[in-house]
């Protein structure tokens, strides 16, 4: 519990004996389920999961090392014209306009063609810059009123960031609010449930670029970052509030997906670290992350919509930060084969630097147990 809810907010939703857990709708009344725990080891039931873990997924070879392995890639954002609604659009001077959604979705089709290489089955949420919610956004004035009178609290953390300094009830805070409430919460939403529809995932990877706070006004800084998030850190008011996050966090939980996700990104850092030389976001125990089991500092864990939305073991990728100087060279430059002179010297594309790196981290991560030809 203490990598999910380290702030101890779930506490009086649970009463927990030797033989149960109990959880409740409000603190101590209102019972919605009972679960009971094995009485012995011998009894114990796995928990109804369709996916599996590293060591279950055996039937591989050294050529085709994630055969048979079900994979979502996740590329976050939706890019193109909504990269404003995203608030994943900046224009650096000199450089042009970044959209991290763009990016993404580039990583996410190269990434899919080396994985499929391998052997696994893979399924894409997006495959343009559209989103793939059904709803009409344009429409989307009665429900936004709706919920910023009775439940505000659900609106994600994008929300007040953007709104942090716009008058309340004015008419660009609720245009933010119904933005946010679509890209941050129907598009992402809708993408899990289009996954629970029609892929039954082992692992789902979600592709992320970083920056660091200057890029909010389109500053630059001169040093690279690299860090990995897996589920977890649920914050106190989150959990106090949001019923929702309730259920997500007991659905991770029992789902136990911290070994499967921690095996992967662990990997995965070890690949950018190798290539990049970058260090990691020393995020570490703060008040929005935890550590996990093994303390590398490249992963941590934290309660993001994407890790928390999709089913089973989810792992965040997000490297780089867009915002250094020979990045945004490299991010400008576009994909391309080979090498070319970028930034003074020649280098690979960085959106396959970046798909190479997953590939290879997951490689490694599901070899472990491989059987040989």
């Amino acid at each position: 519990m203490e990598v999910f809810d380290p702030f101890h907010a779930l506490g009086p939703f649970l009463q927990i004996t030797d033989s149960s857990v109990r959880v409740f709708a409000a603190p101590g009344r209102d019972e919605l389920v009972e679960v009971r725990f094995a009485s012995s080891p011998q009894q114990a039931k796995r928990p109804p999961v369709t996916f599996r873990t590293v060591s279950e997924i055996s039937r591989r070879s050294a050529f085709k090392p994630l055969a048979g392995l079900r994979l979502v890639i996740e590329p976050a954002d939706i890019g193109g014209k909504w990269g404003g609604w995203d608030d994943r659009s900046t224009f650096y001077r000199g450089y042009g306009r970044i959209q991290e959604g763009d990016l993404n979705l580039t990583v996410a089709k190269l990434l899919q063609q080396n994985l499929r290489q391998l052997g696994a089955k893979v399924f894409l949420t997006r495959s343009s810059a559209e989103p793939v919610a059904t709803y009409d956004p344009h429409r989307l004035d009665e429900e936004t009123r709706e919920i910023l009178a009775r439940q505000i609290y659900t609106m994600p953390p994008a929300f007040y960031e953007r709104t942090r300094n716009v008058p309340k009830n004015s008419e660009r805070w609720f245009a933010i609010a119904k933005e946010v409430l679509f890209a941050k919460v129907i598009e992402q939403r809708s993408r899990a449930a289009k996954v629970r529809r029609y892929f039954k995932p082992d692992l789902t990877i979600v592709l992320q670029h970083d920056a660091s706070p200057e890029s909010a006004r389109g500053g630059l800084v001169a040093f690279n970052r690299n860090i990995f998030f897996v589920s977890g850190a649920y914050q106190a008011r989150e959990l106090k509030t949001d019923p929702h996050q309730r259920l997500r966090l007991l659905s991770k939980l029992f789902e136990n997906v911290t070994p499967t996700e921690t095996a992967v990104a662990v990997r995965i850092a070890a690949r950018f670290r190798a290539v990049t030389g970058d260090p990691p976001v020393r995020y570490g125990n703060s008040a929005n992350t935890r550590t996990v089991p093994g303390g590398n500092a490249y992963v941590v864990a934290r309660n993001l919509a994407f890790n928390r939305e999709h089913d089973g073991p989810v792992v965040v990728t997000e490297p780089y930060f867009m915002n250094e100087p020979v990045t945004l060279q490299r991010l400008v430059a576009g994909d391309y084969r080979g090498t070319r002179i970028v930034a003074g010297r020649p280098r690979e594309s960085i959106f396959r630097e970046y798909a190479n790196n997953v590939t290879a981290g997951l490689a490694d991560a599901y070899r472990q147990t491989a059987k040989t030809d």
